[in-house]
């Protein structure tokens, strides 16, 4: 049945969602599926929680929208205050309504900064090779997606600097021996494009959608910290993805002690309930604009809305109700080692790597060299197609290699996900790529 609704990709028809519970989806013919990645690591506390319906409910019995220019409200007040308590560095959040224009949003800012200190040749923003920062134009141009690049002509930015990717490390070094060399190209890409013109440097602490929950080296942070201090640059840091509890910490960045000038939310900040992300800004970043033009330019219709923003502050209170952050640390260390304990079995299983409760799994062709299967093969659909056939969602990562080639996974259940449903979520994925590796055997 095709109706109105403009399909993603026409050569998929999914199936029709009924309802929800936990970790545990239900589609219109009764079949049941383990959300094993939050859908695209969003539904940090899974389906059906009233708590979260009653904050909306209530809320909106009192007010629903208002316009920032003409009213504050007390639930945006809240969760500012909340969010600049758990980052412990910055000194202001502005919301909007997606991970895309936060994206933006942080780059107009970077811009103005600039311009606000006297430096306005500052202007390029360097983002690395593997990276995904959100699919409107100017966020996809920060991100290295050869496959949404190929319908696009996207010229505002070009990702040029090398990820910290241990497991095929862009020096060709040993990560137990490395002097966090990969590091040093960020470095290299600020020297040729000239300092002066540098304004930020954008990054996730772990690569998700592109990379596969691609976690860096303990030091890397640091240094890329350093760097950036080197050379004057703002470090935007896009934790979309991992920000409020996905990796067992608030931020991913309190992993290795380090702050960010701007820090993007989205996901993680609304749960799914409600579309909300934000961006926190730094005090140095702050007082330019309170000491300069007292004004930023971007914002949205519903930037900062008291619906939105009273359903993300009952998502961050109910999170903290319940001590999803530690339970994120825990059971995600007891997930991982389950997916290693499953990936050990096969061949073709290459890296599995994470923190928290997300984490990636690379696909090889079963050789000593690290393959990854040809581009044509489309192992990644396969696998994706398979593990729904079985009642399992998981997310797809493409183009690992050279932004083409490699195929992962990403596995990020709830954060609240019962131990019953991770169970069911460790015996649907081994039955996915067994059934996946006696193929490609025979």
């Amino acid at each position: 049945m095709d109706g109105s609704l403009l399909r993603s990709n026409y050569n998929v028809i999914p199936p029709e969602i009924s309802h929800g519970n936990g970790a545990t989806l239900f589609d219109e013919e009764g079949k049941n599926y383990i959300d094993g990645s939050s859908g695209a690591m969003v539904a940090n506390l899974g389906h059906g929680n009233n708590t979260i319906a009653e904050a909306a409910s209530n809320q909106i019995r009192k007010i629903a929208y208002t316009y920032r220019t003409q009213f504050t409200n007390a639930p945006a007040e809240a969760l500012a205050d909340k969010l600049i308590t758990l980052a412990k560095d910055k000194s202001k959040v502005f919301f909007l309504s997606s991970g895309s224009e936060a994206t933006e949003a942080a780059v107009r800012l970077t811009l103005q900064y600039w311009r606000e200190v006297g430096l306005p040749t500052k202007r390029k923003i360097l983002s690395r090779k593997i990276s995904y920062h959100g699919n409107t134009l100017g966020a996809l141009s920060l991100s290295a997606d050869a496959r949404r690049h190929a319908i696009l002509d996207i010229t505002a930015f070009e990702p040029t600097v090398p990820p910290c990717y241990c497991y095929r490390c862009p020096k060709g070094l040993n990560p137990n021996t490395c002097n966090v060399d990969c590091a040093d190209l960020l470095e290299e890409s600020i020297l040729q494009t000239g300092p002066d013109n540098v304004a930020a440097f954008i990054t996730e602490p772990i690569i998700g959608a592109s990379g596969g929950a691609i976690v860096p080296h303990q030091l890397y942070m640091a240094r890329i910290r350093e760097i950036c201090d080197k050379y004057n640059i703002l470090l935007i840091v896009d934790e979309v993805i991992t920000g409020l509890g996905r990796t067992g910490e608030w931020f991913a960045m309190h992993h290795w002690q380090q702050s960010s000038d701007i820090t993007i939310l989205g996901k993680g900040l609304n749960a799914g309930f409600t579309p909300l992300s934000a961006i926190l800004l730094n005090e140095r970043v702050h007082e330019a604009i309170r000491a300069g033009s007292r004004q930023v330019s971007f914002g949205h219709t519903h930037s900062g809305n008291p619906l939105s923003t009273a359903i993300a502050l009952a998502v961050v209170e109910e999170i903290e109700k319940n001590n999803l952050v530690e339970r994120s640390r825990i059971k995600g260390a007891e997930l991982g080692k389950t997916l290693k304990e499953i990936g050990s079995q096969f061949d073709m299983v290459g890296d599995i790597r994470g923190i928290g409760m997300l984490w990636g799994i690379e696909f090889n062709q079963p050789t000593p060299h690290r393959t990854p299967y040809p581009k044509d093969a489309g192992l990644t659909d396969l696998i994706i197609k398979t593990a729904q056939r079985n009642g399992l969602i998981v997310y797809p990562c493409r183009g690992l290699v050279n932004a083409t080639f490699g195929d992962a996974i990403i596995v990020a259940p709830p954060l609240n996900t019962t131990d019953a449903e991770l169970a069911n979520l460790a015996s649907r994925l081994y039955e996915t790529i067994s059934q996946i590796h006696e193929a490609k055997s025979n």
